[in-house]
C-alpha cells in the first residue's frame, strides 16, 4: 500500500472534521439567520464527507486525532475569515476551494480502484461547496439546492 496515500487520506479526512467545526463556528460569526442556517448545513456537508471516508480509514487502520480536538482547531479558522461580508466569504470559496478539486483528485490518482466510491463522495462534496457558493453570489432562491442534493435531502 502506498503510505503517501494513506497519510493523504488520514489528513483529509481530518481535514473534514476541522471543516465542520469551521462552518459551524461560521454560523457564529455570520450575523443573518439564512447565512447561520446555510453555514450549518455546510458544516453537514463537512460531516457527510468524513464520514464517507471513514470505513477506508478502518479498512487501513488508520486513528485520527480525535474528533472534538479536531472541530476545535476548525473553529479557530474563523480568525482567517474575520472583517470577511457574506459576498466576500462566498467569492472566497469560489477562488480557494478548486484547489482542494484538485487535491482530491490527486488522492484518487494514488487509490487502489476499490476506494474509488468513497473517495469520489468526498470530491463531491467539494463540487456542491463550490456550487453553492456561485448561487449565492448571483443571487439564487435555490443556493443551497447543491447541498441539500449532496446530503440526500432533495
Amino acid at each position: 500500500m502506498n503510505e503517501n496515500y494513506l497519510k493523504t487520506l488520514l489528513l483529509y479526512y481530518e481535514e473534514e472534521i476541522m471543516g465542520e467545526g469551521y462552518f459551524y463556528a461560521l454560523s457564529s460569526y455570520f450575523g443573518e439567520k439564512h447565512q447561520q442556517d446555510k453555514m450549518i448545513l455546510m458544516a453537514e456537508v463537512e460531516n457527510y464527507a468524513a464520514n464517507a471516508v471513514l470505513p477506508l480509514l478502518k479498512k487501513y487502520n488508520l486513528k485520527a486525532r480525535a474528533s472534538n480536538d479536531l472541530r476545535l482547531m476548525g473553529k479557530r479558522g474563523v480568525a482567517k475569515v474575520q472583517g470577511l461580508s457574506w459576498q466576500e466569504f462566498m467569492f472566497q470559496i469560489c477562488n480557494k476551494y478548486p484547489g482542494y478539486l484538485t487535491d482530491f483528485a490527486n488522492l484518487e490518482n494514488m487509490a487502489p480502484k476499490t476506494d474509488l466510491p468513497l473517495l469520489k463522495i468526498l470530491t463531491d462534496h467539494e463540487v456542491a461547496a463550490i456550487e453553492f457558493a456561485k448561487l449565492e453570489i448571483d443571487g439564487s432562491k435555490e443556493s443551497i439546492k447543491p447541498l441539500t442534493k449532496y446530503l440526500g435531502l432533495s
